[in-house]
């Protein structure tokens, strides 16, 4: 069977020529500085299905400058046998949009996928007559089970454990089992990155080209309220690919991609400390050309381990430290210090690593006192890249619940306005906790970041760092210039 996976416009009128893009994974929101990143999870499924013998195709509307009106006719030219799409929040308008184009100009199955339809899925199903099946949980092994299911022309496909689905022949919509997770990531083949063009994606935060994207683990033991993959489609249990099988892929990027830079976009990277100096001891052996970026927590982190990790090629670190108020982590079940991130950031420092330190602004028990507390200790920390995202009340998550009970919600409906950065879905000055309005959380927000990059502090930072290497010169200048667009739009 043919599979064509497509990730739509971020609009129904977008166009190459608009000034925005979706950028982002974890928590997708538009962009106006060119920021696009491909599905890492579609590429794996691609995989699986295309060792089974099926045939995969991947149109990405964004990278491939493909606006909706263009997208339809090369959706049905492709001839599909089902058409998968990773749904989110920002999008689904467009993503249900192509959904009725496809029922209304072919025969092809439609599949949504991803941490939206996880918990959502019966429901988008049953209000989106034009999607035949959700697959909720990780779908790397399900969507092969429903592919080969549909090739056999039996009904195997609608007991696929994991799948909301309308049986094609009753139109009532079933629930069958679970949320799904891979449980041997090892025995996972490469993504197929043939299907994408590496020079076609870009992150402010990539100082080489091409660069990549890739996980090395899945889950996340933590709890915290408002993280949205390990309360969905990830699963709190962490499963993780051994040293070898890591270092193995990023070789096969390396080498038949030509990818000097790797994003590792775990939930946590160096929950197993020993595998993280495995890594590194391999990464060392091999002596790449290749620089690489993971996610982390600053409590696990500590500075012989960063002095490993510099060793072995890694230029970047991003952090989760969400507040400086120790009463708003403790309720936001971070279980972390304050001085954990204070920790995190100087070591790292000093290990000669750049910091991506990212916090969170409006949570149901902030206020000006806590939120202004968190601003001035991010400026304090000085990181080289720093962001203020809004606590967003995804579905599926502990956040969203809280809120909704507390009758916090502006909108419960309209996900779009669900995008984690320009934008609040939430207003708590009813919450008779001196919370701060919608304006307020998004006038925040946006300041924060704005004058962050403003500061004399960082400005001779960033001077400094931007005669280390030619690198770090062109990333300067494009850091630059991304800002300065961001201003002149009045994003910031």
């Amino acid at each position: 069977m043919k599979v064509l996976f497509v990730d739509t416009p971020p609009t129904l009128d977008w166009t190459p020529a608009s000034h925005f893009t979706k950028g982002g994974r974890r928590f997708p929101a538009l962009s106006v500085t060119g920021e696009i990143t491909y599905s890492y999870l579609n590429l794996q499924a691609a995989a699986i299905l295309r060792n089974a013998g099926h045939q995969v195709e991947y149109i990405d509307c964004q990278a491939s400058g493909i606006s909706f009106e263009e997208l339809v006719p090369k959706v049905v030219q492709s001839a599909p046998d089902v058409v998968v799409m990773y749904v989110e929040q920002i999008k689904i308008h467009v993503d249900t949009a192509l959904a009725e184009k496809v029922q209304e100009l072919t025969s092809a199955k439609v599949g949504f996928v991803g941490p939206f339809v996880t918990p959502l899925g019966t429901q988008v199903v049953k209000d989106t007559p034009s999607v035949d099946f959700a697959l909720r949980g990780e779908y790397d092994e399900s969507l092969l089970e429903v592919v080969d299911g549909l090739a056999a022309g039996t009904d195997a496909w609608l007991q696929v454990e994991g799948i909301s689905v309308r049986h094609p022949e009753t139109g009532e919509v079933l629930e069958v089992g679970s949320y799904r997770h891979v449980q041997d990531l090892d025995a996972l083949p490469f993504p197929a990155y043939d299907l994408v063009d590496f020079s076609k994606y870009h992150e402010s935060v990539f100082r080489r080209k091409p660069a990549a994207t890739m996980i090395t683990s899945r889950g996340c033991p933590y709890q915290c309220i408002y993280c949205w993959f390990p309360q969905t489609i990830y699963g709190h249990k962490w499963r993780y690919q051994s040293a070898e099988r890591v270092v193995a892929e990023m070789e096969h990027l390396h080498r038949e991609f030509g990818v000097v830079e790797i994003r590792v976009d775990d939930d946590i990277f160096e929950l197993n400390r020993d595998r993280v100096l495995q890594v590194c001891h391999l990464l060392q052996e091999k002596k790449m050309d290749l620089t690489w970026a993971p996610q982390c927590r600053p409590d696990k982190m500590d500075l012989e381990l960063l002095k490993e990790m510099k060793k072995a090629g890694c230029s970047r670190i991003l952090y989760g430290c969400e507040s400086a108020s120790q009463d708003i982590l403790d309720k936001m079940r971070k279980n972390g210090k304050v001085e954990d991130i204070s920790n995190a950031t100087k070591w790292t420092k000093e290990a000669g690593i750049d910091v991506h330190n990212c916090f969170i602004l409006g949570f149901p028990w902030d206020n000006q006192g806590t939120v202004e507390e968190t601003i001035r200790y991010a400026y304090g920390l000085n990181a080289e890249f720093c962001q203020f995202g809004i606590a967003t009340p995804l579905p599926g998550t502990s956040l969203l619940k809280i809120v909704q009970d507390e009758g916090s919600l502006v909108s419960d409906s309209d996900w779009s306005q669900h995008d984690g950065f320009s934008k609040s879905a939430v207003s708590f000055e009813k919450n008779g906790k001196g919370g701060l309005t919608q304006d307020q959380i998004e006038h925040y927000a946006t300041s924060a970041y704005r004058q962050y990059y403003v500061r004399p502090q960082y400005v001779g930072m960033m001077v400094k760092r931007a005669f280390r290497s030619r690198d770090d010169f062109a990333q300067t200048l494009r850091l630059g210039k991304a800002f300065l667009r961001r201003k002149a739009l009045g994003w910031i």
